[in-house]
């Protein structure tokens, strides 16, 4: 039997879209061309439709793929010079184990000179255990805040040990007060520590990243989720780690054509000394806030920083919270891997959707705070 939707049956094809009748309201008619005839709109349109945007989402991101500058890269470790900066303790000390492990020359900067000494004891030991054989560790004094301070160090460090291939920022300083109780002088000391020291030390590395021979070289610095989320009694840490993204997005765009890749590394609550101090001033509705998420340790923040790192990413997330961050707050920042350009394109509208519900809960959670702190105590 010859079903005239079919081609080459010697009827005349019916049309692809047709306005049809059901009842006394007007509707779309999607005409399928298949032996079984007529389907609705209603009943195969949607699909059909998310379908085929969903076929031109990912033909566009290949295709933007295919002819970007930015692309997935492979960052080894083993025989480069890594300088770690904040490398005398917390993160930055479990990041300086876990590359001197994998056979990287590390230089430690930080500033005291006894937690050098004994970062470097730590190091030596912890590759010693490992079976890594032979370590290179040298530790150099600097306080990031002064820039001659951080380019004497970084001189030292390349005269020593060559060519900075490798440049990681993990220092940092965080005062969790709120704005009203913030000095000028908290502000100027965590901008000076986490922005301006940032750049401090690249200004001083970079030179000495672009003699280096091996390629790519890697930039990468250690934001923060209050990076890419304001809370509660961050209003100086949060400022400064703002700032960080858009230093490294520009940063990226004029370092590409020197195969230097940069990334942001998005830590949690992390437990570290200085997190450990911060719950000394820490506002109470800061702390309600925080008991929602539960503080990572500083090795599985290393590794994940590391991981992202050698891999090329430009977001480095390290845990589930960090991950719905960096995808809801992608927005104009570079992706070079399409399977993370698709998972933002696809996640966007929802994660927006439980960021805004979080956001409500956030809200109400201070303003039954500042009513219960308003009540007159009995």
């Amino acid at each position: 039997m010859c079903v005239n939707a079919i081609p080459g049956c010697g009827t005349r094809r019916r049309p692809l879209l047709r306005v049809g009748r059901i009842g006394s309201r007007t509707h779309w008619k999607l005409l399928l061309l298949y032996p079984w005839g007529e389907m609705s709109w209603t009943a195969w349109g949607v699909p059909v439709m998310v379908i085929g945007v969903l076929a031109l989402a990912i033909a566009a991101l290949l295709a933007y793929l295919s002819w970007s500058s930015l692309k997935l890269v492979s960052i080894p470790l083993k025989g480069r010079h890594v300088v770690i900066t904040g490398g005398s303790s917390g993160i930055g000390l479990e990041v300086a184990k876990l590359a001197a492990a994998e056979g990287a020359r590390i230089s430690l900067v930080a500033r005291d000179l006894s937690k050098l000494a004994d970062a470097k004891s730590i190091v030596t030991e912890y590759c010693r255990q490992n079976l890594q054989g032979e370590e290179k560790i040298n530790t150099y004094s600097a306080d990031v805040k002064s820039f001659e301070s951080t380019r004497l160090a970084i001189a030292a460090a390349v005269g020593h040990s060559g060519p900075i291939e490798v440049l990681l920022l993990s220092h940092g300083v965080s005062r969790v007060l709120t704005f009203d109780d913030s000095t000028i002088e908290d502000f100027d000391h965590i901008l000076d520590t986490n922005l301006k020291g940032n750049i401090h030390t690249i200004k001083a590395a970079l030179p000495h990243i672009k003699s280096s021979k091996a390629v790519p070289a890697a930039i990468s610095i250690f934001s923060s989720q209050a990076g890419l989320v304001g809370v509660y009694g961050y209003a100086a840490y949060s400022a400064s780690k703002f700032a960080l993204r858009g230093l490294a997005e520009c940063l990226q765009q004029e370092l590409v054509d020197r195969n230097i890749r940069l990334s942001l590394v998005y830590p949690p609550d992390t437990m570290t000394p200085g997190y450990m101090e911060d719950q000394k001033t820490m506002p109470e509705i800061t702390r309600i806030l925080s008991q929602a998420t539960t503080p990572m340790d500083p090795v599985s923040v290393a590794r994940s920083a590391l991981t992202g790192l050698k891999a090329g990413h430009f977001h480095i997330d390290c845990n589930f919270e960090g991950a719905a961050l960096s995808l809801v707050c992608a927005g104009m920042s570079p992706q070079p891997s399409f399977l993370r350009a698709l998972t933002e394109i696809l996640s966007m509208g929802i994660l927006r959707v439980v960021a805004l519900f979080v956001q409500k809960s956030w809200y109400d959670t201070i303003l039954q705070a500042k009513q219960k702190e308003c009540q007159p105590k009995k």
